[in-house]
């Protein structure tokens, strides 16, 4: 973890467009209170209406309540839009019957390892990265599903890594496809963000794998869902994790 002077200001705001949100909310809303997310059962929503597709099963899982004092993200008196408490708590619980991997802190070497480029470092040296809290798991359809949560001073702190992360190359695997699909995300308030998910067709170590990746920002949070399975296994379940991922940090 490094010390770091204060980010620069932001080069600009995410561009956010409204949707339907596919995802249900449930429990309180207001400053200070917790907000529960019932992620809801295959049936309830579009997203996960469709039986016996691939996708995966979660458990219900509830946002942490701020500390005592503390703003809730979107609060309007949260300018700097900062998750307070334990980042972890903002991790997406393991879906039904996965096995679960990584868990809890992740070293900044770690995630900074994962990325080609020798200004990485020097970046979120800049943008003062707190920390990094990750969650991952294995599911029975061979997918391997690591979700990383890069905490910042403010929002616009992680607006200015989100594109770098976004765009970056990674270490262990080859050039994206050239035709990307997009997921749409809600990662604050009522307002949803367009994003790709990169496919990536070889990896090293892993013949026949592929991996997909999605980056969003939520806050003073840069969120990175990264999937390795079988060339097989759907898109869906990526989407499906990017989705739910970005309704905890909300």
């Amino acid at each position: 973890m490094h010390s770091a002077p204060p980010p620069k200001p932001g080069r600009r705001r995410r561009l956010l467009l409204r949707y339907a949100s596919a995802l249900a909310l449930a429990g309180a809303v207001g400053a200070g209170t917790a907000f529960a997310v019932s992620l809801p059962r295959r049936t309830d929503v579009p997203f996960l209406a469709t039986p016996g597709d691939g996708r995966y099963t979660f458990p219900a899982a509830a946002r942490p309540a701020p500390p005592s004092g503390k703003p809730v993200p979107n609060n309007g008196n949260n300018f700097g839009q900062i998750h307070y408490g334990d980042l972890r708590q903002y991790l997406l619980p393991a879906p039904t019957g996965a096995v679960p991997k990584e868990d809890g802190w992740e070293p900044v070497a770690g995630f900074e390892s994962s990325i080609s480029g020798s200004d990485v470092s020097n970046h979120l040296y800049d943008a003062a990265l707190r920390h990094v809290a990750w969650r991952g798991w294995s599911a029975a359809d061979g997918q391997h599903t690591v979700i990383e949560l890069l905490q910042f001073p403010d929002d616009e702190a992680a607006s200015d890594v989100e594109a770098m992360v976004d765009n970056a190359s990674l270490a262990k695997a080859s050039k994206p496809e050239g035709a990307v699909p997009k997921v749409t995300v809600r990662p604050f308030g009522d307002l949803a963000q367009s994003v790709t998910v990169h496919k990536f067709d070889q990896v090293d170590g892993l013949p026949g794998q592929v991996e997909r990746r999605v980056v969003f920002a939520s806050g003073d949070v840069v969120a990175v869902v990264t999937t390795t399975a079988p060339a097989g296994v759907s898109d869906l379940t990526t989407e499906q994790v990017a989705m739910l991922q970005a309704e905890m940090l909300r």
